[in-house]
C-alpha cells in the first residue's frame, strides 16, 4: 500500500458512513465534508508541506557540513625498462568538515525567502480552503433554490387544476364555452411541462452540489430546504470598511505580499554569491600500506580558514542578478493586481448583495399582490362575474411571482456568500442564523 493510503481510506469511509447516518446534511455538515474530500485542498496542503520541506533545507546552510569516504588503491610501478617492478596497495578512511562562517547576509536571505515562500503557500491554502467554501455555499443555495421552485411549480399545477375544474363546472352547467375549458386545458398542461423542467434542473444541481463535495454525481446525500426567511441582517459597514477589511484580511492578498519580500530576499542571495565568503575546513585521514606482516599506517590532518573571492564566472551572477530583480518587481505588479481585483470584488459583491436585498423586498410584495389577484379572479370566475382569460392571466402573474421570489430568495444567499467570500472575515455560520422577528410578516410560499 502507498504511503498515506491508509489514511486517505479511513477518511473516505468515515465521511461515507457520515452520509449514510445522516437524515439531513446542514451547511456546516456538507462544508466540513468538501473541505476533508477535495482535491484542491489536498493539493494545496502538500504544496504547503512541500515548502515547509524547502525551509528546513535552507537552514541547513546554519550547520557545517560533515563527508566521510573509504578508498582502496593498487599501484603498479616499473623500472629500468620494466625489468624492475614493484606493486603496492594501500587502504584508509577519511573524513571532512566544512562550515561557512560569513557570506554578506546571502545564507540569511536564502532562509528569509524560503519562510516567505512557506508563508506564501500556507496563505494560498487558506484562500483554496475559502474558494471551496464559495463552490459548497453556491452549489448548496442553487440546489435549494431549485426544490423550492419545485414546490412552487408543483402549487402552480394545483391551481391550475382548480381552474380547469372551475372551468368544467361551468360548462357543464351551461355558463361556459368549452374554449374556456380548453384555454385551461392548455394552462394546466403549460404548467406540468413547467414542473418537469423544474425536476430536471433540480438533478442537474444535485449533482453539482454532489461533485462540489468530491463526490460522484450519483451518491445519496440528503439536505434540507431553501429558509423561507433570510437572517435580519443589514451590512452596516460601509463599502469603504469592507475593503479595508478585505484588504487585512484575504489570504491571497497576504500571499502576494510574502511573494514580494521573498523575491527581495532572492535578489539579496543572489548579489551576496559574487560577493567573498569566509568558512572554515578540516580533514583527517588513516590510510594503511597492505602488508601481511603489521598492516602500517600514517595518519593526516588539515584544517584552514578559506576566504573566498569569485573572481569571473562568465556574467552568470550580474544576469542572475538582473533576473532576480525584475522578479522582484513582477511581484510587486502582481501584488498590486490582486489589490486592485480584491477591491473591485468587495464593490461588486457588496452592490450585489445591497440590489439582492431590495429585489427581495420587491418580489415579496409582488407575490403577496399576486397571490390577492388570483384569488380574486378564481373566486369571481365562478360567480361568473369573470372571464377565462382574466382568471389565467392572474394565475400565470402568481406563477411568476412565486418564481421571481424563490429566485430572489436565492439570490439573496448567493450574494451574501459571495461577500463573504470577497471580504475574507465573513463566516459560514453567518449565513445560517435564524430569521428575526421583523420577518415573521413575510409570507410562506405555498
Amino acid at each position: 500500500m502507498k504511503p498515506g493510503a491508509s489514511e486517505t481510506m479511513t477518511t473516505s469511509s468515515g465521511i461515507m458512513e457520515q452520509l449514510q447516518h445522516s437524515n439531513e446534511l446542514s451547511l456546516e455538515n456538507i462544508i466540513n465534508i468538501a473541505l476533508q474530500n477535495s482535491t484542491q485542498t489536498r493539493y494545496a496542503w502538500l504544496q504547503a508541506r512541500t515548502a515547509a520541506g524547502s525551509l528546513g533545507a535552507s537552514r541547513a546552510l546554519y550547520f557545517p557540513t560533515v563527508t566521510a569516504s573509504a578508498d582502496m588503491d593498487r599501484y603498479k610501478q616499473s623500472l629500468i625498462g620494466s625489468q624492475l617492478s614493484f606493486l603496492l596497495t594501500t587502504y584508509g578512511f577519511s573524513a571532512s568538515v566544512n562550515y561557512l562562517l560569513f557570506n554578506f547576509g546571502g545564507r540569511y536571505s536564502q532562509v528569509k525567502e524560503a519562510r516567505y515562500a512557506l508563508l506564501s503557500a500556507d496563505l494560498s491554502q487558506n484562500y483554496t480552503i475559502q474558494n471551496v467554501i464559495l463552490q459548497v455555499e453556491q452549489a448548496y443555495y442553487q440546489y435549494l433554490g431549485e426544490k423550492a421552485l419545485l414546490k412552487a411549480e408543483q402549487k402552480n399545477l394545483e391551481d391550475a387544476k382548480t381552474n380547469l375544474d372551475a372551468a368544467q363546472e361551468r360548462y357543464t352547467a351551461g355558463l361556459a364555452t368549452i374554449a374556456d375549458v380548453l384555454q385551461s386545458k392548455a394552462a394546466y398542461s403549460q404548467a406540468k411541462l413547467a414542473l418537469e423542467n423544474v425536476n430536471g434542473q433540480i438533478q442537474i444541481m444535485y449533482g453539482a452540489l454532489a461533485t462540489s463535495m468530491g463526490f460522484p454525481a450519483n451518491i445519496p446525500i440528503a439536505v434540507g430546504n431553501l429558509p423561507e426567511h433570510v437572517p435580519d441582517k443589514e451590512i452596516d459597514d460601509s463599502i469603504d470598511d469592507l475593503i479595508k477589511k478585505a484588504e487585512e484580511s484575504r489570504p491571497d492578498l497576504a500571499a502576494a505580499r510574502a511573494q514580494v519580500v521573498g523575491a527581495k530576499a532572492r535578489v539579496h542571495a543572489i548579489l551576496s554569491s559574487g560577493l567573498p565568503s569566509l568558512s572554515l575546513n578540516g580533514t583527517a585521514s588513516r590510510t594503511y600500506l597492505y602488508s601481511p606482516p603489521g598492516n602500517p599506517y600514517f595518519d593526516q590532518y588539515s584544517g584552514a580558514v578559506l576566504l573566498e573571492f569569485p573572481l569571473f564566472n562568465g556574467f552568470s551572477t550580474a544576469y542572475n542578478i538582473f533576473a532576480a530583480q525584475q522578479q522582484a518587481k513582477a511581484a510587486q505588479q502582481q501584488l498590486k493586481g490582486t489589490q486592485q481585483q480584491v477591491i473591485l470584488q468587495v464593490w461588486n459583491s457588496y452592490y450585489s448583495f445591497k440590489t439582492a436585498q431590495q429585489s427581495l423586498e420587491t418580489s415579496e410584495d409582488f407575490l403577496a399582490s399576486a397571490r390577492q389577484s388570483a384569488d380574486a379572479a378564481l373566486g369571481m370566475y365562478k360567480q361568473g362575474l369573470g372571464d377565462i382569460i382574466s382568471l389565467l392571466n392572474a394565475q400565470n402573474t402568481l406563477a411568476l411571482a412565486r418564481a421571481q421570489e424563490i429566485q430572489a430568495r436565492t439570490t439573496w444567499f448567493l450574494a451574501m456568500a459571495q461577500l463573504a467570500h470577497d471580504t475574507g472575515v465573513l463566516t459560514p455560520g453567518f449565513l445560517n442564523a435564524k430569521a428575526s422577528a421583523n420577518h415573521d410578516q413575510r409570507r410562506k410560499v405555498q
